[in-house]
């Protein structure tokens, strides 16, 4: 995924501070809480930015007044500082106020440091100015460039699917065919939690679309699409249980007593998982029944162990089981699924 170095939350934030500071030099308020405010405020997803302003206005009062108090009762001493900060602090966590405690903080600890006519007239031009910070930064990220998710879950949703391909042919290679000599099935453990991270990432991805949509005006298709690639993301979470376990069967010390014809087999369904997998999000579907069909045979003529040391269930037939399952994941998807490349395609045009 090409990444730039000025981002639109760079660009975004330096906007919120030009025209914060610009409307504090209009009503003669000190800009510099405002605009630490408008800073923190700029958040990846107008839904965060108004659910975390929502929380910072009564912070930013919590600090203001606890400023306020200290410089009364200590003047301007070490001990103000300490003990603005401290009750800011306290009394946030007490509140619950966390998304707000750095802007409080800061707003409580800097008023210290300022020239005072009048505590009560600082209290609310310093509480003004973070207002206006928050307010402003909030519009700023729904008004000019609002953050869009579908082009970035779409990548991810690809590379995922890629990724998932490339660990179900390295397990065949390394512990069926054994095609890469002595390489531990470990090394596969490492790959494993990658794909989990870029999983997550694409959860991460889906559901800040999904906040995004409460503050765009109704589409239908774009929520069909959105609910269906959430859908997509939650059948990968599904197959990737199932290819741990066939990774974690694999760090056993268990023998496989497959023939070469078998392994084959093994290795030939695996093959066509992959090219269902990747037509997933395409409209042709990838035929090749006959390998499971072969394979679902093979599951049933397998013996149960007669050694209670060899486990319940031969290594073989877990195996089998974990690959038909994920097989009939990601087979129910795709032919379940509706035009949603189609759909995505033309709404990323737009």
């Amino acid at each position: 995924m090409k990444k730039y170095f000025i981002g639109s939350r760079v660009i975004k934030t330096g906007i919120a501070v030009f025209f914060t500071a610009l409307i504090c030099e209009i009503v003669h308020i000190s800009p510099a809480f405002a605009v630490i405010a408008a800073i923190v405020t700029i958040e990846p997803t107008i839904h965060a930015s108004i659910q975390k302003g929502l929380i910072r206005l009564p912070a930013s009062m919590v600090g203001a007044a606890f400023s306020v108090l200290s410089i009364y009762l200590f003047g301007a001493s070490p001990l103000t500082y300490t003990a603005a900060a401290f009750l800011t602090i306290l009394v946030c966590f007490k509140l619950k106020l966390h998304a707000g405690l750095i802007v409080a903080t800061i707003t409580a600890v800097a008023m210290i440091d300022v020239e005072h006519t009048s505590l009560w007239a600082d209290f609310w031009a310093r509480l003004g100015g973070s207002v206006i910070g928050i307010i402003i930064s909030t519009l700023v990220n729904m008004l000019i460039l609002p953050p869009d998710y579908f082009k970035k879950s779409r990548q991810q949703l690809d590379l995922v699917i890629s990724h998932t391909n490339e660990l179900i042919h390295a397990f065949v290679d390394i512990r069926i065919r054994k095609t890469q000599g002595d390489q531990p099935v470990h090394s596969l453990t490492a790959s494993f939690s990658k794909l989990t991270d870029e999983r997550l990432l694409l959860e991460q991805y889906v559901q800040h679309q999904q906040m995004e949509m409460r503050y765009h005006l109704p589409n239908s298709k774009a929520k069909a699409v959105l609910d269906k690639e959430a859908a997509l993301t939650q059948k990968l979470k599904l197959i990737h249980y199932h290819l741990w376990n066939l990774i974690h069967a694999g760090r056993s010390d268990r023998q496989l007593h497959w023939n070469t014809e078998q392994r084959n087999r093994f290795g030939a369904a695996a093959e066509a998982v992959q090219g269902k997998l990747s037509h997933w999000m395409k409209e042709d579907q990838v035929s090749g029944e006959k390998q499971f069909q072969d394979l679902f045979q093979l599951f049933w003529s397998i013996d149960m162990p007669k050694d209670p040391s060899d486990g319940y269930f031969p290594i073989e037939s877990i195996y089998l089981y974990e690959l038909l399952s994920i097989h009939e994941l990601v087979y129910d998807q795709q032919s379940g699924k509706t035009h949603l490349l189609v759909q995505k395609e033309a709404m990323l045009s737009d």
